[in-house]
């Protein structure tokens, strides 16, 4: 059976080489590694932790080693961060482990390396892990492993202060929240379920349909495979419970893959209705579908077409643009977005943001909502379309977010119909979603 090392090793290497998505890689690579929860948890812990802090490892490993990281070949150069990182922010590893594994590794995959694997660790655990003072950019970049370009963007859209605290919060490990099924349970009863398999559940804050986890492996509990629950973190389910969907309503997800907010408007409408479903990828409308099954709903169509452009069947009483952006906002849960190539350049984005908002409004009918969301913290991608989007539509407006469902500081954020909530607040992602209503009157 493969070690997890071996498999961190493999999916880190798999994204350094051929730019792949930790999400995707790690599911790829450990559906058929045969490991076990623990040691399939020690690999993630492995994977993730390195991609997220891989500037600030870079840092080290350019301070203690005779080589330019520029010449360093890339298993070398993914060992290293991998031993740096299990020294540095893994309390549980003993430093002789995180050496000596390390320098097995590079044995297997760098035979000529291990000598030098050895040395650089061994120096940077003499040293231990010094990180740059001051909030210039440059400390910044390094101390929370975030390209130049993002540093100065964050701490120019929201000052040094909470730039530098959003910063933080992107490198913070997220909780791992759940969207209670009505249609089989209640959150009282789920909790108690959970409680039976070891798994501990507390309510979030920002809405009542969310529980908060700890202990156990959730995908692998009874409770999962019966369908009472879907992994969903709790700003996403504002999304959806701002758009209040009814039973017997025409809903439309123009942007649904991979399912968790279109599952919950069929949660919210009792499986009575209709959901319409639709993606760019095939692929990724299976997810939409799996999950459809696996929570007992029955009222989802879904379709491949492009946002911009698809034909719409009749007109929707409700609609949800939920659009692909930045990520901004869910940094924490994707470190990879951290890196991608020109990250802060946005006009192309909000360009295709505005084309959906712009089609799907046309298929709402007179007095019907539409509700805009996405998972970045970016002005630019969130108010500026909207405000682009009412210049061109002055039949729509921002209208009141009154759910009773929403709760906490984010019932107070969403009250006027728009709003942005942070990763920096009360556990949740960072997320801006928006209510409009279109005039009855309209023609």
């Amino acid at each position: 059976m493969m070690q997890p090392r071996t498999l961190a090793l493999q999916i880190l290497y798999d994204i350094e080489v051929h730019t792949a998505y930790v999400n995707i890689s790690f599911q790829t690579h450990t559906e058929t590694a045969g490991l076990d929860g623990r040691d399939t948890a020690f690999a993630k812990e492995l994977v993730y932790g390195v991609t997220k802090h891989k500037l600030t490892l870079d840092a080290v490993i350019a301070h203690c080693s005779s080589v330019k990281l520029k010449k360093l070949a890339p298993y070398v150069l993914c060992i290293l961060r991998m031993g740096l990182y299990q020294l540095f922010y893994m309390d549980k590893v003993p430093t002789s482990a995180a050496v000596n594994e390390s320098v097995k590794l590079a044995a297997k995959y760098a035979g000529r390396s291990r000598g030098f694997v050895n040395a650089v660790l061994r120096r940077a655990a003499r040293e231990g892990l010094q990180l740059p003072e001051g909030e210039s950019a440059e400390a910044l970049s390094v101390r929370y492993s975030y390209p130049l370009p993002l540093v100065y963007w964050f701490t120019t859209q929201f000052g040094e202060k909470e730039g530098a605290a959003l910063l933080a919060a992107g490198n913070q490990t997220p909780p791992l929240c759940i969207r209670v099924n009505p249609l089989k349970t209640t959150r009282e009863a789920l909790q108690a379920r959970l409680a039976e398999e070891g798994i501990e559940a507390r309510c979030a804050a920002w809405c009542d349909t969310a529980l908060l986890l700890s202990g156990g492996h959730v995908q692998q509990s009874a409770a999962y495979r019966e369908g009472l629950f879907t992994i969903q973190d709790q700003s996403a389910q504002l999304a959806a419970l701002a758009l209040s969907a009814q039973p017997g309503d025409c809903v439309f997800d123009v942007c649904a893959a991979p399912g968790g907010k279109t599952t919950q408007l069929a949660e919210q409408m009792e499986n009575s209705g209709t959901v319409y479903a639709w993606d760019l990828y095939e692929k990724r409308l299976n997810s939409v579908r799996n999950t459809a099954k696996r929570l007992g709903i029955s009222i989802i169509q879904t379709q491949t077409a492009d946002a911009r452009t698809v034909l719409f069947p009749k007109q929707a009483d409700k609609i949800l643009a939920d659009v692909p952006c930045s990520g901004l906002g869910v940094v924490r849960r994707r470190p990879d977005l951290k890196y991608k190539d020109a990250l802060t350049e946005f006009a192309a984005l909000t360009e295709t943001q505005l084309a959906i908002l712009c089609h799907a409004a046309d298929a709402l009918k007179p007095g019907g909502v539409l509700v805009y969301s996405t998972c970045t913290v970016n002005p630019a991608e969130n108010e500026g379309v909207i405000h682009s989007f009412l210049e061109i539509h002055p039949d729509f407006a921002v209208s009141p977010i009154d759910n009773p469902h929403i709760t906490g500081a984010a019932a107070k954020t969403l009250q006027s119909g728009m709003g942005t909530l942070y990763p920096t607040e009360e556990g949740g992602d960072g997320f801006f979603i928006c209510r409009l209503t279109k005039r009855a009157d309209t023609e």
